[in-house]
């Protein structure tokens, strides 16, 4: 294939992760990607899907079976099919010859995901995953200041998802991942991103791996008198509620933060909210085909997002935190948590000859050296909607290592490099449920036996 020509993407699932956010991007680089086909079982979306990219009728389909039983219809697929759906789409389409992006998680089980990056090795197939933070500029200057050795030998990292009560309610109280049967754990769906960046700075296998937390506020008891089921039912409390759907999706529909906070943004980030009228509100997320204000509260009156945060069925914790030691002897703290105004990522390096600070939403890095003693700030601005920037870089090396049918090691992360950032996921939960420390070879052992009775 000549590297003049887009890479023809299939893209598995249309849904506000696919056909918006990646969608979104993909649009901007008409000569390096473009949808060719598209597999999504909701038919508004997926008739939305086919006009606003162009795609004919015949290579849309309800089912990923479907496309993927077909001659193939692309250089490449993107697959943002729900998690549970992970692993066997994706093993159907390394099996049908298909590069492949991957969104995070790769799969529910640690035997699946070592399954996938085996299978994918077997196939001499790229297997990429969209754990797109380690593309992230603050991050890259973070790892470039390690490497240019300004911190000395790395002793401990510590690391914080505050990632905003909003985006906690709207995701995982009411949302997609509300309940652990239907998406992952909290430390799976959400703390992947930073235990993947906390093993990519550590550079060493864990050695074993603690974590405690609860779901300890988002409960039943805790609603308040004269709470309704939903909050356009009556609810005397509404008015007051920092947790009011109305409010959060309606009225304005929008995370109510102080713009002095938004100075760490990037110019791009403010650009695309006002390019892309969904990025201006919430109600995208309740209502992804009908953002007006009858379309909002219908789905108010008949989804989740219109029930009360204390009176949903969901049972995701609301704070977490995980300790691990490397087998280098590293350590490393990280904590979520839902209880925060704005959703930001702190993350600290101590070496022995310095640390490096940053704050991912503020667009903050700091190196602070012991001798001479100083402080080195820079300032990397952040865009909030795409993973700092991560989004778009993934994205277009994915392009190129297709087109060029090479794999450079640094061009995108691949299930291989990231499989043990999710061996840290599942190993963190399982000790959170039994209260023990995990012992990673003894895990890895059993990830093996798993994936070995899976492909043979």
């Amino acid at each position: 294939m000549s590297a003049k020509k887009p890479v023809r993407i299939a893209l598995l699932g249309a849904g506000a992760r696919g056909e918006l956010n990646l969608g979104t991007l993909l649009k901007r680089y008409p000569g390096k990607l473009k949808f060719s086909a598209v597999a999504e079982p909701m038919d508004a979306r997926r008739e939305s899907f086919v006009r606003n990219f162009g795609i004919s009728p015949g290579n849309a389909f309800r089912d990923w079976r479907e496309l993927l039983d077909r001659p193939r219809l692309a250089d490449a697929v993107i697959n943002t099919l729900p998690c549970r759906l992970h692993y066997d789409s994706t093993m159907a389409a390394l099996l049908a010859g298909y590069e492949i992006l991957l969104e995070k998680p790769m799969a529910l089980t640690p035997g699946q995901c070592l399954a996938l990056t085996e299978t994918a090795k077997k196939q001499g197939l790229l297997l990429a995953v969209s754990l797109q933070c380690r593309l992230n500029k603050i991050y890259s200057r973070m790892r470039k200041l390690m490497n240019e050795n300004a911190i000395g030998e790395l002793i401990n990292i510590d690391c914080a998802e505050n990632i905003g009560y909003w985006h906690f309610i709207m995701s995982y109280v009411r949302g997609i991942h509300h309940h652990s049967s239907l998406s992952h754990s909290f430390v799976m769906a959400k703390g992947i991103h930073d235990l993947d960046l906390v093993q990519w700075f550590a550079g060493s296998p864990a050695k074993r791996v603690s974590s405690f937390g609860s779901l300890k506020f988002f409960r039943k008891e805790n609603a308040p008198a004269g709470a309704t089921e939903r909050c356009a039912d009556g609810c005397a409390v509404e008015n007051s509620c920092e947790f009011s759907a109305i409010k959060q999706y309606l009225n304005p529909g929008r995370p109510d933060i102080p713009l002095r906070l938004m100075i760490g943004q990037s110019l791009d980030a403010y650009l695309d909210v006002i390019r892309e009228p969904r990025f201006r509100t919430l109600g995208s997320v309740v209502s992804p085909e009908d953002i007006s204000e009858k379309g909002v509260r219908k789905a108010l009156a008949e989804t989740n997002y219109g029930r009360c945060v204390f009176l949903c069925p969901n049972d995701v914790v609301d704070h977490q935190t995980v300790s691990i030691e490397f087998e280098n002897g590293a350590t490393a703290s990280f904590s979520l948590n839902a209880f925060s105004l704005v959703w930001e990522r702190t993350l600290n390096l101590h070496g022995t000859k310095g640390e490096i600070r940053s704050e991912d939403f503020s667009g903050k890095v700091e190196t602070r050296t012991y001798r001479p003693a100083r402080v080195m700030p820079e300032r990397i601005r952040y865009h909030g909607i795409i993973h700092g920037g991560g989004d778009t870089f993934i994205l277009l090396r994915f392009a190129d290592a297709v087109s060029r049918g090479d794999r450079p090691v640094a061009l995108v992360p691949t299930a291989d490099q990231v499989l043990e950032s999710h061996f840290l996921c599942f190993a963190a939960e399982q000790a959170r449920k039994e209260n023990r420390v995990i012992e990673m070879s003894e895990f890895r052992q059993e990830a093996q036996e798993e994936a070995r009775k899976l492909i043979g």
